[in-house]
């Protein structure tokens, strides 16, 4: 095995100015009728994961379904991370059914 650098770790780390996130974050899932849905996922995790597992919770399906970043207005693109959508801890995403026609 080769000699690495060393990454600073706890005190170290905070010291030299690295933001120490969690790995996972808290979203909030509102329903049309007010209710909240509560998930805590990863930072990493494809948003996909997510409304599968509420459309599964609420049984209908997926593609019956829109989701909105409510503080941002605009449409959850389910390919992103909530990190690539900027969301934070407590962020709520605004599920609707879509409207045809």
């Amino acid at each position: 095995m080769g000699v690495g650098r060393r990454v600073p770790v706890g005190a170290q780390r905070n010291m030299l100015g690295v933001q120490n996130r969690p790995t996972r974050i808290l979203l909030l899932v509102e329903d049309p009728w007010g209710k909240f849905t509560v998930f805590r996922i990863k930072r990493s995790t494809q948003l996909k994961k997510l409304m599968i597992a509420y459309c599964d919770k609420k049984s209908v399906e997926l593609d019956d379904m829109r989701f909105v970043l409510i503080d941002k207005g605009r449409r959850v693109i389910p390919n992103l991370t909530p990190d690539e959508h900027g969301m934070e801890s407590g962020n709520v995403i605004y599920a609707f059914p879509a409207q045809l026609g």
